[in-house]
């Protein structure tokens, strides 16, 4: 009788080791394929931000994620993008060099899950005075994205090249997103506008004249990518791999079929740009596209120099979510 007690009581516990371990997995599924709720994305005016538009315009996140609720977002610079990842407002930020490298240093617990492009940025005048940096006087208007974008910081280690001092030209700074940054210049309210495509291509075409580059002072740089927390990263791994996945695929389509990426992104806008016109701008030698974080290293060192991070990263691998691993950068 002892026996078959103990027969009893060694089956009842085998049953209950059964359903632990199958409730343990299936949770642990569960846990593996959950997906937010709400996403949030942002990104700023421009073709820099082309192959994401692309993800938009075609929904591709929206079909794989069908109970995720996506907003999209247009903000006028990277500060604004920063703020609103602290505040826990937005999930996926786009956006440059300069604003994250502030926020990584300042504790927003944000990495790069791709980059967008490595597309070079132009500082346009029209005042045939204007020849160099030496020609700006105070009160002039240098109009660019927030003090702390890719193109203030440009604008600083020029200054500290030309003119010695890299804040020479803090005062002349004036914050302006780039759509009207382009009317601002065209109109005379301001002196010079330090932008991005096609908005820089379109000041030239109306009598504008470039004086700076950026690839003239910091070489190739990943002008937008995408960034989001290691927490949203980490709770929600396919979502960030299926987004990465996404981007590449747009970015493929951008550098191997021009034609088809123009026709989407004119359908953005409503074909109030045609795409033809689309197609040129993102065929032009200033842009290129690319997964792959360039200059993050350098902009660190000099923004580390100037006082503008307290600490500056060592290694790309500091920076990049396992999206980038193997990808290369710096």
């Amino acid at each position: 009788m002892k026996f078959k007690q103990f027969q009893s009581w060694s089956l009842l516990i085998g049953l209950a080791l059964l359903t632990f371990v199958f409730v343990a997995c299936t949770s642990g599924n569960q846990i593996a394929s959950k997906v937010p709720e709400k996403v949030t994305l942002a990104y700023q005016p421009g073709i820099n931000y082309a192959n994401l538009l692309i993800v938009k315009q075609q929904q591709i996140l929206e079909q794989q994620f069908p109970q995720t609720k996506f907003e999209w977002k247009e903000l006028s610079n990277g500060a604004a993008i920063r703020d609103g990842i602290l505040a826990n407002q937005l999930q996926v930020g786009a956006g440059g060099v300069g604003p994250f490298l502030v926020g990584w240093d300042k504790g927003v617990g944000w990495k790069i899950l791709a980059s967008l492009n490595h597309s070079e940025f132009w500082l346009v005048v029209k005042n045939s005075n204007i020849k160099s940096l030496k020609d700006f006087k105070p009160g002039m208007k240098i109009g660019l994205p927030s003090p702390d974008s890719l193109q203030a910081i440009v604008l600083r280690r020029a200054a500290q090249k030309e003119l010695g001092n890299a804040t020479a030209l803090d005062q002349n700074i004036q914050s302006i997103a780039h759509p009207l940054g382009l009317q601002s210049l065209l109109n005379g309210q301001i002196d010079a506008h330090f932008t991005t495509p096609p908005f820089q291509f379109q000041e030239v075409e109306k009598g504008g004249r470039v004086i700076l580059k950026s690839s003239d002072i910091f070489g190739k740089i990943s002008a937008a990518s995408i960034f989001t927390t290691e927490k949203f990263y980490n709770q929600y791994p396919e979502f960030g791999k299926a987004l990465y996945t996404a981007i590449a695929d747009a970015t493929k389509l951008l550098n191997e079929k021009p034609d088809e990426a123009a026709k989407i992104l004119s359908q953005i806008d409503g074909a109030k740009i045609s795409a033809a016109q689309y197609k040129k701008w993102i065929t032009d030698q200033a842009v290129e596209y690319g997964l792959e974080p360039r200059a993050f290293l350098k902009y660190g060192e000099f923004m580390h120099e100037i006082g503008m991070l307290n600490q500056q990263p060592k290694s790309i691998d500091e920076l990049i979510l396992p999206t980038l691993k193997g990808v290369g950068g710096d």
